[in-house]
């Protein structure tokens, strides 16, 4: 796990958008809210873990993909989408970085059921409805732009 020089946790993620404008969630047991795929930024992802790069963050999101959908599917190439600092349900301060892509073929699973205990396309113009991650409410703007 990295940590940026303020001790912040560094995580990295997918947003994964259908062509209904919908994106695809994972609901998370412990927190009781849909989150994209994603997690933290490992010291393997890192070619040099004091100076993260986009490339560290991009094979951090592709490992954190495939680890929690499974590798029934295939993803249109990753395309970075931005980051947001925010406080993750334990109270430490975190920096998401997130990529956009959609599934070209293929489906995802539920690959961590001890984790996750649903998978759906949720409709962006309605996440409001939802409990969502921390991180997500602060991307929804920006979401619901495209």
């Amino acid at each position: 796990m990295v940590t940026s020089p303020s001790h912040r946790l560094i995580l990295s993620g997918c947003f994964i958008i259908n062509t209904k404008q919908e994106i695809l969630l994972l609901h998370r047991r412990d927190h009781a809210h849909y989150e994209t795929p994603g997690g933290k930024v490992d010291l393997t992802d890192c070619v040099d873990g004091y100076n993260i790069t986009e490339d560290d963050l991009l094979r951090t999101a592709e490992r954190e993909l495939y680890e929690e959908l499974g590798s029934g599917f295939t993803c249109q190439k990753l395309s970075y989408f931005g980051s947001v600092e925010f406080t993750i349900p334990n109270g430490r301060l975190a920096i998401a970085h997130k990529f956009i892509t959609h599934i070209i073929s293929g489906r995802a699973v539920i690959n961590e059921p001890e984790l996750f205990d649903d998978l759906e396309y949720l409709s962006i113009a309605r996440l409001e409805e939802y409990k969502i991650s921390p991180d997500l409410q602060l991307f929804l703007p920006k979401l619901k732009e495209m």
